[in-house]
């Protein structure tokens, strides 16, 4: 029985994934939030916090309609356009590096420490498929969905800032804290949602390019095995398909920014992989409930849920199908 060490596959996914993502798009994250940080928009963004300092000492409040707030909204939409085309341009990186990624986390990971000459020894040959086809099947930043929603991200980013800046109005926040929050979205959102982008862009890719690569060597591979990070961060989605058995040619879905992999199973291999349902189950109860959160834990604790109603299959646009964590309502209305 083969067991592969958790640390071993953490270390291999840092390595090949995030080392990968780091190099792809380091200068693409940079950029977008030098957008944002200097420039007219840091400009803007003193002058709101400014207008903000008069009004609480005015004892007014920041209202909608206020010409230093509409003026930094009013600049920023074009400077999103500009970052929503610096994000196209990362996430062809990051395609890339997510390709690059699977063609040697696979081998990796289903045969362990055994180079090529230690295999030819005893007969097996690891296949490589043909880079073009790889290419072709993973085509994210290439489709329709992509190009949509590129066009959405300035909306999305625009409409996010707006949202905020409301907040506080209706609440009756004093206007330093409403102009403090709205710097935070302003300066963190844009960079957040480029970086979620990119990384689903990049994880997505290793997971179709990775069944490219268990399809070439089907002929030496019976199985593989999902794998989760399995840490205070895991969602209880991952938790639940954690070790669960699926065929060579299926590809782990995931939600966005998701980080779950597999191991491949190589015949008269056989290897034994911990559930996420047995792990989850010998945490302490006070790291489960933080986990869960009390309405789910409790529900969890009572019978009334298991942890396979947390996985909630959708498809997106972009990616196609994936899976998420279903909320206490969801999973009560099924």
């Amino acid at each position: 029985m083969v067991t592969q060490p958790t640390n071993r596959i953490g270390d291999l996914t840092r390595l090949l994934l995030d080392r990968g993502y780091e190099r792809a798009t380091r200068a693409t994250l940079r950029s977008i939030g030098s957008s944002v940080g200097t420039g007219l928009i840091k400009q803007r963004l003193a002058e709101l916090d400014a207008e903000a300092a008069r009004l609480a000492a005015a004892g007014e409040r920041l209202k909608p309609d206020n010409p230093v707030l509409r003026a930094l909204l009013a600049d920023l939409e074009p400077e999103l356009r500009r970052n929503a085309a610096r994000i196209d341009v990362g996430a062809a990186e990051a395609q890339r590096a997510g390709i690059e990624a699977a063609r040697r986390l696979v081998r990796e990971l289903a045969i362990p420490g055994i180079n090529d000459q230690q295999l030819a020894v005893i007969g097996v040959q690891w296949n490589t498929p043909d880079p073009e086809a790889v290419n072709a099947l993973v085509g994210y930043v290439n489709s329709p969905g992509w190009a949509e929603e590129m066009r959405r991200y300035p909306g999305v980013v625009l409409g996010t800032v707006q949202n905020q800046a409301i907040r506080g109005i209706v609440a009756g926040w004093n206007p330093l804290q409403t102009a403090k929050l709205i710097r935070q979205m302003t300066e963190g959102f844009s960079v957040a949602q480029a970086n979620t982008l990119m990384r689903t862009v990049q994880l997505q890719s290793y997971r179709d390019a990775a069944v490219l690569q268990r399809v070439a060597n089907a002929d030496i591979l019976t199985e593989q095995i999902r794998i989760a990070a399995l840490d205070s961060r895991t969602c209880m989605a991952c938790v639940a398909l954690h070790g669960t058995r699926l065929p060579i040619g299926e590809r782990i879905n995931d939600h966005h920014a998701g980080r779950c992999t597999s191991i491949s199973v190589v015949k008269g291999r056989p290897r034994d992989v911990r559930t996420g349902e047995a792990w989850f189950g010998g945490l302490p109860e006070e790291r489960q409930r933080a986990q869960m959160g009390d309405s789910a834990y409790e529900l969890w604790r009572r019978g009334r849920i298991d942890l396979r109603d947390f996985v909630q299959p959708y498809n997106d646009r972009v990616f196609g199908e994936m899976v998420r964590e279903a909320s206490v309502k969801g999973m009560l209305a099924r």
